[in-house]
């Protein structure tokens, strides 16, 4: 049901068997009114399923109506491929129209920073409100599916509902059917020890990176059985000599390799509770080195010698944690891009002088 113009708080409101979405004089395609209308009438329907058909109790244990609720409506937005558009159909013809993926949008609705409450936590006694035991929850759960994988998440969830519909469940009665259903017992038990019985933050960085040509040195080596020494003004004229022979070989070769092999050293940071992580580094000439971070340390410096420059490196390059504090420092480069900020700056300079044309045409 929409409800009247004039009864607009009671919108998006679920009852057994009747629930209120919300009304819009106009829906256009591709608007936020047109998302907002899809996510309400799918959040508020899908409760007959989490406190209607599986009775669970909303007062004690939120996480399982209105996060598992958020994350399921969220996840069938997915799946039809239907961003959140963030404009109007005026800014939309002056070129504003930013749009992003469901999730994105629950991840910048998530307490990331300082979390506060726990998701089994009661919906009565909370520092931060019930406001994140939707977003949080959402997260958590998408998290957990990406770990896991798509599969073994529906699969864990039909069982879930299989087993305990009009059966009163309880957060720990979904962690045991998840963990058992979905064969990922691992997985599941931490992500609940972290963020459904406490609340831990994730936070993990590309400290620093840095790859370095590794030339000879001066100083005395062993030639031939011989010790010789090799003083800094002839090593400087060896070495350039050893360059430009190395480019007249390899005339079409790939910037950042030559002659000398390069000491890549990427350094990586956690500053919350462990998630397995995958880094990937780039070199100049296409190649990348993956390895896993997946212990309990604080901080972990990964080197490889090859002969070629790194370009840069990445964790979680699929995106699996989006509980994680920031994803702005996942990654970095060995030469500084400026490309980000340039265009950012010149987007903003645009808008201010749309603003001031307007201000003076009035």
């Amino acid at each position: 049901m929409i409800p009247p113009h004039n009864a607009i708080e009671a919108a998006g409101m679920e009852y057994p068997t009747f629930f209120t979405t919300l009304g819009y004089a106009k829906v256009p395609p591709n608007s936020l009114s047109a998302f907002a209308l899809d996510l309400v009438t799918i959040h508020e329907f899908g409760h007959g399923y989490f406190y209607g058909l599986l009775a669970s109790n909303e007062f004690e244990e939120p996480m399982l109506d209105e996060g598992l609720n958020e994350y399921w409506g969220q996840r069938m937005l997915r799946e039809r491929r239907q961003d959140l558009h963030l404009t109007s159909p005026f800014w939309a013809k002056v070129g504003i129209a930013p749009s992003f993926k469901v999730f994105d949008l629950e991840r910048a609705m998530t307490p990331r920073h300082e979390p506060a409450d726990p998701l089994g936590q009661n919906a009565y006694d909370r520092l931060q409100g019930i406001g994140p035991v939707y977003a949080r929850t959402a997260t958590t759960m998408r998290d957990l599916e990406e770990r896991i994988g798509k599969e073994a998440m529906e699969r864990a969830f039909k069982e879930y509902y299989r087993r305990w519909k009009f059966r009163h469940p309880s957060v720990a009665d979904l962690r045991e059917t998840l963990a058992e259903a979905s064969g990922q017992r691992a997985a599941v038990e931490t992500v609940f020890a972290q963020q459904v019985y406490q609340v831990s933050k994730v936070d993990d960085r590309v400290e620093k990176i840095s790859s370095t040509e590794e030339v000879p040195r001066p100083g005395t080596v062993q030639r031939n059985g011989k010790w010789v020494e090799e003083k800094a003004d002839a090593l400087d004229k060896r070495i350039d000599a050893m360059r430009d022979a190395w480019k007249k070989s390899h005339p079409n070769a790939h910037k950042g390799t030559g002659p000398f092999p390069f000491r890549t050293s990427v350094t990586v940071r956690r500053r919350g509770v462990l998630v397995p992580q995958t880094l990937v580094v780039s070199f100049a000439d296409g190649s990348r080195e993956t390895v896993v971070w997946n212990n309990d340390e604080k901080w972990q410096t990964f080197s490889w010698v090859k002969p070629v420059k790194a370009v840069s490196a990445e964790l979680d390059p699929k995106r699996i944690h989006y509980l994680d504090t920031s994803k702005l420092d996942d990654s970095r480069t060995v030469k500084a891009d400026r490309s980000a900020s340039r265009r950012w700056g010149a987007e903003f300079a645009a808008l201010v002088q749309i603003l001031l044309s307007l201000i003076a045409t009035v």
